[in-house]
């Protein structure tokens, strides 16, 4: 799977990813703009686009990238949220996915106001350049 030899990043990435044959379209080199980050075991998953025709930027493992760039995006604000007694939440996202625990299914679902809300962000983030890849 896109050439990663640690056996304890393999176990948990197949936890998460369920694409046929571990391939989901990620284009060796190319620098990606991450529109959000959510931490799930304590590992990042970057909201990317990996198709500039999707609707909606989909979690990709940051394992699978290389850091060109560590700064963060002006409109991401810091998220947390206990999910029972061993776990919780926790995401770098801008304000309105921040506060809303299912803004990116509304996303996904196309809901008018929650896709309004993120081009919004997506226009500004696109435009800060480096900073937020």
């Amino acid at each position: 799977m896109y050439d990663i030899k640690d056996a304890d990043v393999l176990s948990r990435l197949k936890e998460y990813i369920h694409y046929p044959d571990g391939e989901f379209g990620l284009v060796l080199g190319k620098e990606y703009t991450v529109y959000g980050v959510v931490f799930w075991d304590n590992a990042p998953l970057v909201y990317i686009f990996l198709d500039e025709g999707d609707d909606y930027p989909k979690p990709v493992a940051m394992d699978f990238f290389e850091l060109s760039d560590g700064g963060l995006s002006k409109c991401w604000m810091l998220s947390y949220s206990p999910q029972g007694t061993k776990e919780s939440s926790s995401s770098l996202v801008f304000k309105e996915w921040a506060e809303d625990p299912v803004f990116y299914e509304r996303l996904v679902e196309g809901d008018k106001a929650a896709v309004d809300v993120f081009n919004k962000y997506r226009s500004f983030m696109d435009s800060e350049g480096g900073s937020s890849r």
